[in-house]
């Protein structure tokens, strides 16, 4: 189909993945007994069933680095509320937070949120709180953040940018 393009994907939906799905239609090498020579094995569903499709190709996969998402990853994994609290202080320190939040948190704030997790599905309700400070625009790290050393993105990473992108990333 000799198509070029740049797929973007969100969702991690497991062996429906896809990166999974590509690799699928891409095809690899198997060698059936008594053969010589591998074959190659590819997807002959939908439309590569009706254009007759023999296999073949490459793609690059990339991920894009986490920021804010690295601490929900985080929040959704704590399994205390005194891992929560250790985690605020974490987020207020090194995080970007929506507009609204103030990341100096005193005393009597922790003391609320503490409570708050001694009530029925506490746990949850203080994730939840928790998620909502961060800013949503700033789950992974912008390009143009790429040089910031706060980011820590290391020089393979700016290297395969910048052969992407070409230039100065």
């Amino acid at each position: 189909m000799k198509r070029q393009y740049i797929g973007i994907e969100q969702l991690d939906y497991g062996h429906n993945d896809s990166t999974i799905r590509l690799q699928n239609v891409i095809g690899k090498k198997i060698k059936e007994k008594g053969e010589m020579f591998d074959k190659l094995q590819f997807d002959q569903s939908g439309i590569s069933k009706a254009i007759n499709w023999q296999g073949g190709g490459d793609f690059i996969y990339g991920e894009l680095m986490k920021y804010n998402e690295a601490f929900m990853d985080n929040i959704q994994a704590a399994k205390t509320s005194k891992e929560l609290v250790n985690l605020w202080k974490g987020i207020a320190e090194n995080s970007f937070l929506n507009w609204y939040v103030n990341p100096e948190m005193p005393e009597e704030a922790i003391n609320d949120y503490i409570a708050i997790g001694k009530t029925e599905n506490g746990l949850d309700k203080q994730k939840k709180l928790l998620a909502e400070l961060l800013n949503k625009n700033q789950l992974y790290v912008n390009l143009s953040e790429i040089d910031d050393a706060d980011f820590n993105v290391s020089d393979g990473d700016k290297k395969l940018n910048q052969s992407f992108y070409g230039g100065n990333a």
